[in-house]
C-alpha cells in the first residue's frame, strides 16, 4: 500500500499534468468516457483530479471480490441512471444481484469492506505525503538555512550561493504547492468516495427489506 502511496505522489510531484493518470502498470492517458463503476446515486460522474479517480478506481477494482457483491451493485446503480426513481434504481439493482446470491448482509458487510480499504489507502497516502514534505520541503528549507550561513562567512561566495538559494526556494514553493494541492485533491476525492458509499449504506438499509 504504501508502494502504492509513493507512485501517487510521484505522479502529481514529477508530472504536473493533469491529463496524466496514475493505473497500476504505470502512467496512462486520462479518460472520462464512462462513469465511474464504484459511484453511484447523485454521484454518477465522476469529478476531481482524474489522476486519484483513476487511483480510487484501479484501488477497487483490484479489491473487488469473486461474486457479486457492493462493487457490482454500485456499478449496476450506475448503469441504471436512465431510471429516474432512486428506489426503483436501488430496488432493481439488488433484485438483478439477488438472484445472482447477494444478500443484504452481505452487500451491506462489502460496502464496509470498501470503507475498511479507502480508509487503509488514506493511511497509507498520508504517511508517504508527510515523509515526501520532509524530504521535498523541509529538507530543503534546511539546506537553503545553511547555505545562507555560508554566505554570511564566505563573501567572495555570495554571487553564486544567492543564485542557488533563489533556485531552491522556488523550488521548495513549487513542490509545498503540488504536495498541499495533491493532499487537498486526494482528501476530496476520498472523502466524496467515502460519502457516497455511507449514502448508499444508509439508502440500502432504508430501501431494501
Amino acid at each position: 500500500m504504501a508502494r502504492l502511496g509513493k507512485k501517487i505522489l510521484s505522479v502529481f510531484i514529477d508530472n504536473g499534468d493533469a491529463t496524466t493518470q496514475y493505473t497500476e502498470k504505470g502512467a496512462q492517458p486520462a479518460t472520462t468516457a464512462a462513469p465511474s463503476p464504484m459511484q453511484t446515486g447523485s454521484d454518477a460522474a465522476p469529478s476531481g483530479d482524474p489522476r486519484f479517480v483513476a487511483h480510487f478506481e484501479q484501488l477497487f477494482t483490484d479489491a473487488n471480490i469473486p461474486g457479486p457483491d457492493y462493487y457490482e451493485f454500485a456499478r449496476m446503480i450506475a448503469a441504471m441512471q436512465a431510471i429516474a426513481d432512486e428506489r426503483s434504481r436501488y430496488a432493481a439493482a439488488f433484485a438483478g444481484l439477488q438472484v445472482q446470491g447477494l444478500s443484504k448482509e452481505k452487500l451491506l458487510t462489502t460496502a464496509a469492506e470498501y470503507l475498511r480499504i479507502l480508509a487503509a489507502d488514506a493511511d497509507a497516502f498520508e504517511r508517504t505525503a508527510e515523509t515526501a514534505m520532509q524530504e521535498k520541503v523541509h529538507g530543503k528549507t534546511a539546506a537553503a538555512e545553511e547555505k545562507t550561513r555560508r554566505i554570511q562567512a564566505l563573501s567572495q561566495e555570495i554571487l553564486e550561493l544567492q543564485s542557488q538559494i533563489a533556485a531552491m526556494q522556488n523550488e521548495i514553493h513549487e513542490n509545498q504547492e503540488k504536495l498541499e494541492g495533491g493532499r487537498s485533491g486526494y482528501r476530496a476525492e476520498s472523502e466524496r468516495r467515502r460519502s457516497s458509499i455511507q449514502t448508499d449504506i444508509e439508502k440500502i438499509n432504508h430501501y431494501l427489506s
